[in-house]
This record gives structure tokens, C-alpha cells and sequence, in this order.
């Protein structure tokens, strides 16, 4: 049981990244006295589809290969290519890094970028050499930090508080939209798919090394479900907080809310906090995802040729390379595509579940068709 709660930990630790951190804050303020609906969106696809997405892999012995090589060979290929590169060194690992400096940034304004950048793709580069270790290093010791951290904020935030969310003018249904949309932004669900393996990975070791198929399964499962709940009690918060305190913070920008709101409601020594939460968040998150997309070099692009040591040293480079061109840049670019993929994605973790579950034999055609509607009705 203490590996499977671990192993949740660490699915949350990992997912909990910059998106995370950003969206929820942001959407919080925007929906005020909607608050309710926004994160009722948000959850169904910042909590409830990751975890779909974990279980689908999982039911693929956390093979992310197989899982989207239902899709065909090289429509797989390609897809696992998009894929990486959006949760790799051209998205989310910079983006992690942009967030961290972001807080950095807010109490050493001299401090630039390009050093901040240099400094977390080192920091990243040594923790992840242990490729082996880290759902452990994560589970045990980062994701418990992480999670005392964050619901600190919350806490104080929280009960901290007199009166209610400032009302905003949006209904139910464009609160609960936005908040759907907002979701779709932490591309958990990509996450998700490419984590089950390491996941699955550390639960072999406290199982041993007979166990079933069925059994690595349900702790799976557990571990999945131990880390949405987690990643729904912190996004619930953080919404709250920003739907109480967002008249305050109303023109810093929404990459920067966590930053300005813990000196508003911790005082001014509770910025040091907001310092170590969002660094450690956003960096763990990239120690997981450079983990990843390091051995995808490995495996799929070098297929063996080239070692691990090789294949981090040009992940961790290219990462803190992009995260020069600062978060907005990096978001204009990468919305587009998760926009367009996501749908897709997610009939494809169903229909895989459905196969392995009911032997449902169509997978092609309701993939296919989703990305067809979701391109033209963005091109309208």
C-alpha cells in the first residue's frame, strides 16, 4: 500500500508542473462568484481525463507504443512524435522552467533568464541521470514537499479570507466552458500516457518481480486514483484562493498570480514560500518530463545507438535553450496543437479501454473522425 500511495504522490508531483500552477490561479480570478462551475470544468479535464488516460495506458502494460500504435504504425509514430514534442524540450519542460524563473524573478529582478535557464536545465540534468530512481526521488521526498507547500497557500489562503468571491458576470455554462478549456491547457492527459510507464515501473519493484498482469493493473489504477484526488484538492484550491483574493492581483499577469498573491495573503515573508513552491513544483515536473523524453531519444528516435547520458545532456540543452523565448511565446505556439490533438486523444483512451475491456474493435474510424471535426471547426 505505502508503494501504491508513493507512486500516487509522484503521478501528482509529476503532472504538477507550470500549466498547473498558472491555470487554475488564473481561471479562479477570471470566474469569481462562478468559481463552482469553473472548476467543475477544469477538473473534468485537468483531473478526471489524465486519469483516464493513465488507466488506458496502464491496460497496455504502460507501453505508450502500443497504447498509440492502435492507431496504426506510423499514424502511432507520429502521433508519440506531437506528443513528445509538446510535453519535451519545445513545450512543457521550458515552460516549467519560464514558470520557475517567474517566481525567481519576482523577488531577484536582476536575475536573467538566460542564467535562470542555464542553472534549472543543470539542476534537472543531475537529478534525472538516476533515470531509475526518480518515481522514487519524487514519491518519497519531492512530491511530499510539493504537496505541504501548496496546500499551505491554500490553507491560509483560504481561512484567511472575510466575505466572498467578487461577482463576475458569466453564467454556469461559460464558466463551466472556460474551465474545460483552461484544462485542456496542463496537457496532463499527454503527460499521463508517456508517465504510466514509470509508474508502472516502480510498482513492479514493490510487487515483485511475479507479479500478474491483473495486479499491476489495479495498483495502477490506485496510484491514479490517489494522484487526481490530489491534483483536484489542489486545483479546487488554488481557484478558490484567486476567486477571493483576484481583485487584488487583477492586473499582474497570469503567469505570475502565485507570485503576487502569497506576499498579499502570507505577508511579505510568505513570497520566500511561493519561492520554493513553484520552483519545486515546476522543476520536478521537468526532472519527470526530461526522464521521458530522454529515453523516447533513446529508444524510438536512436533506437539504442546512442546512450541515455547522450540523449539527456541534448534534452536538458534544447529545454533551456526554448525557455528563452519566455512562456507567452512558448503558449502561442503550443495551444494550437493540443487544441487539435487533444480530442482525438481522448476518444482514443476510450476506445482502447473499451477494447481491452468489451473487445470494441473500432478505433481507427472514431479517432480519425474526431481530429477531422476538431480541425475544421477550428479553421472556421
Amino acid at each position: 500500500m505505502s508503494r501504491t500511495i508513493s507512486a500516487g504522490i509522484a503521478m501528482f508531483a509529476m503532472l504538477f508542473g507550470a500549466g498547473n500552477v498558472v491555470f487554475p490561479l488564473a481561471l479562479g480570478r477570471e470566474a469569481g462568484s462562478t468559481v463552482g462551475w469553473a472548476v467543475t470544468g477544469f477538473c473534468l479535464t485537468a483531473v478526471l481525463v489524465p486519469l483516464l488516460g493513465l488507466v488506458s495506458t496502464v491496460l497496455y502494460d504502460g507501453d505508450y507504443r502500443k497504447f498509440l500504435g492502435r492507431v496504426g504504425a506510423v499514424p502511432g509514430a507520429i502521433v508519440a512524435a506531437v506528443c513528445m514534442i509538446l510535453i519535451g524540450p519545445f513545450g512543457a519542460i521550458p515552460r516549467c522552467m519560464n514558470t520557475a524563473y517567474a517566481a525567481t524573478k519576482w523577488y531577484f529582478p536582476d536575475f536573467s533568464l538566460f542564467y535562470f535557464s542555464i542553472m534549472a536545465a543543470m539542476i534537472v540534468f543531475l537529478f534525472a541521470l538516476r533515470k531509475n530512481s526518480v518515481v522514487d526521488l519524487i514519491g518519497k521526498f519531492l512530491g511530499p514537499l510539493k504537496l505541504t507547500l501548496l496546500l499551505s497557500i491554500i490553507i491560509v489562503g483560504i481561512f484567511w479570507v472575510h466575505g466572498t468571491p467578487a461577482y463576475i458576470d458569466m453564467t454556469p455554462s461559460d464558466a463551466l466552458l472556460k474551465g474545460v478549456v483552461e484544462g485542456y491547457g496542463t496537457m496532463d492527459l499527454l503527460a499521463t500516457i508517456f508517465f504510466a510507464g514509470l509508474i508502472l515501473s516502480s510498482l513492479k519493484k514493490g510487487l515483485g518481480e511475479h507479479a500478474t498482469y491483473q495486479q499491476l493493473a489495479i495498483e495502477g489504477l490506485k496510484a491514479g486514483c490517489v494522484g487526481a484526488v490530489l491534483l483536484g484538492i489542489v486545483y479546487a484550491g488554488f481557484c478558490l484562493v484567486a476567486a477571493f483574493h483576484g481583485p487584488s492581483v487583477a492586473d499582474i499577469n497570469r503567469y505570475e498570480l502565485l507570485n503576487a498573491l502569497a506576499p498579499y495573503i502570507l505577508g511579505p515573508h510568505g513570497g520566500m514560500l511561493t519561492n520554493a513552491t513553484v520552483a519545486v513544483s515546476c522543476l520536478v515536473t521537468a526532472l519527470a518530463l526530461t526522464t521521458v523524453f530522454a529515453e523516447y531519444l533513446q529508444k524510438s528516435i536512436f533506437r539504442g545507438q546512442m546512450s541515455y547520458l547522450s540523449c539527456l545532456i541534448m534534452t536538458t540543452i534544447a529545454s533551456g535553450a526554448m525557455a528563452n523565448l519566455g512562456f507567452s511565446t512558448l503558449m502561442s505556439l503550443i495551444v494550437p496543437v493540443i487544441v487539435a490533438c487533444y480530442p482525438a486523444l481522448i476518444v482514443l483512451s476510450i476506445v482502447n479501454i473499451a477494447h481491452k475491456l468489451f473487445g470494441f474493435r473500432f478505433v481507427k474510424t472514431p479517432v480519425f473522425a474526431t481530429l477531422l471535426v476538431t480541425v475544421i471547426m477550428m479553421s472556421v
